[in-house]
């Protein structure tokens, strides 16, 4: 796991987070594509490569899912998002790190509870330590 946020010349805060998962490629599209059915903040597809490139447009910028193989039975994960300020950073980091702990319980068969209730809490955890 990483996870790396990063100002451009613009100031633009840049998440990027990456996950080393235990599932092959396809299972992890179609995990993404669950999830994104899932989620309250799904938008229309911008651009979808299946099984390596999944892209949706926001309000805010664009959502973008790459997927690798790391061997026959693992993948790679990199997500990122260009937020436009820090609160916007910050708040967006806690929703992606809840959706992301979501795509693990859907790709280990878990139930997946409360959302939105989820990521709420995380937000609040994300502004007490980035303020």
């Amino acid at each position: 796991m990483t996870d790396v946020v990063t100002v451009d010349e613009d100031g633009r805060y840049q998440l990027r987070l990456e996950r080393h998962l235990p599932h092959c490629r396809e299972n992890v599209w179609h995990g993404v594509r669950e999830l994104r059915r899932r989620s309250a903040r799904a938008h229309g597809c911008s651009r979808a490569h299946p099984p390596a490139l999944l892209e949706y447009a926001n309000r805010k910028g664009v959502l973008r899912w790459e997927i690798t193989e790391d061997g026959p039975t693992r993948s790679i994960l990199v997500f990122t998002h260009v937020c436009g300020d820090r609160r916007d950073g910050v708040d967006d980091m806690g929703w992606w790190l809840t959706e992301l702990d979501v795509l693990a319980e859907i790709l280990d068969g878990h139930p997946v509870a409360d959302l939105p209730k989820r990521a709420t809490a995380m937000i609040r955890r994300c502004r007490c330590a980035f303020g």
